[in-house]
């Protein structure tokens, strides 16, 4: 059998230890690097156990870029380009809630202009006195007041909707003597909504409300404003003027073809803006995938790695137990 003895290096101060044919320096067989081997290796397999596990509690792949900068810039890139859409789709939805109360601004001046051609052809009639007559001045002088709320209508913003760029300026009044002007610019202001389509996204007044079409008895034309057209009706009813009358049957035509085509460009434009919305919808939802396979947890993959590292550890705890109970005579 084997001895062990030992003794002390005379120069050096070391241990040694003799086993048979063999040398040992005491701390070549030290337990010291095996613990802080093991140690920093379980704190390893603490570590990628932690990350797992958040990354299963919170569905995301990196919840700090430190655990994958390369997942978090990618997701960064991803979720720019969606507010980018977002903000995008915002700006026209707001564009689209104007157009949509300037239509339904246009379509109430349009019931106007439909009820003045019916009363203009009553009032052309024989059927109906002088004294009748008088009675229709009444209400189409009514309609004038309600055409005049309706041109200075404000929007949530407290912008008017009919003074072309001039939001802030009321785009019409009216005189002592009842002649009502227009204050605002012929300035439209469009905004591009993609693929070389643009917009226009406000409203003329003097477009809509002074572009009726007057014919005189020589068969020449002129434009007037559909105030002025009223202001004539009303005068030729409490004249009894039959001429006026008929011929404010026309202009109430004319302007209702004006109103009529304006309305049909506000509700294409609607058209093109919810066609661009359903395409902004449509590269969101595809940038949502892409981040969602970028940034999100891959459950499966995660619940298997966590279960090997689950192993690991437990292995490299078992082998700690072993090594912290290790002496010098288990080599002997």
């Amino acid at each position: 059998q084997k001895r062990c003895s030992s003794a002390w290096w005379p120069t050096r101060g070391r241990r040694i230890f003799f086993l048979g044919n063999y040398t040992f320096h005491s701390e070549e067989i030290s337990t010291n690097l095996y613990f802080t081997t093991l140690n920093q290796r379980l704190g390893e397999q603490h570590s990628k156990i932690s990350e797992l596990q958040t990354q299963l509690a919170t569905g995301k792949k990196a919840v700090t870029a430190s655990m994958d900068s390369e997942a978090a810039m990618a997701s960064l890139r991803m979720n720019s380009v969606i507010e980018d859409q977002n903000n995008y789709k915002s700006t026209l939805q707001n564009v689209d809630g104007q157009l949509r109360q300037e239509e339904s601004l246009v379509s109430a001046m349009h019931k106007i202009s439909d009820r003045i051609k019916e009363l203009s052809i009553i009032g052309a009639s024989d059927t109906y006195s002088a004294e009748d007559k008088k009675m229709i001045s009444t209400e189409v002088a009514q309609y004038k007041l309600q055409l005049l709320a309706f041109a200075n209508s404000k929007d949530e913003n407290d912008n008017f909707f009919f003074s072309g760029s001039q939001k802030s300026t009321q785009p019409y009044s009216i005189a002592a003597d009842g002649v009502v002007s227009y204050q605002g610019d012929e300035t439209a202001i469009f905004v591009d909504i993609g693929a070389n389509e643009k917009i226009q996204v406000n409203t003329i007044g003097d477009e809509v409300l002074g572009n009726v079409t007057r014919t005189a008895a020589n068969g020449s034309t002129s434009k007037i404003t559909a105030f002025t057209m009223l202001d004539d009706f009303v005068t030729a009813l409490n004249s009894n003027d039959t001429g006026n009358i008929t011929r404010a049957m026309a202009e109430a035509e004319s302007f209702s073809e004006v109103l009529l085509k304006k309305q049909v460009e506000l509700g294409m434009s609607q058209n093109s803006i919810a066609n661009r919305v359903d395409i902004i919808d449509e590269k969101t939802l595809v940038y949502k995938d892409l981040l969602s396979n970028v940034a999100d947890t891959d459950y499966s993959e995660a619940i298997t790695k966590l279960s090997a590292q689950m192993l690991a550890l437990e292995a490299a705890q078992s082998t700690f137990a072993k090594v912290s109970q290790l002496t010098l005579f288990d080599y002997i």
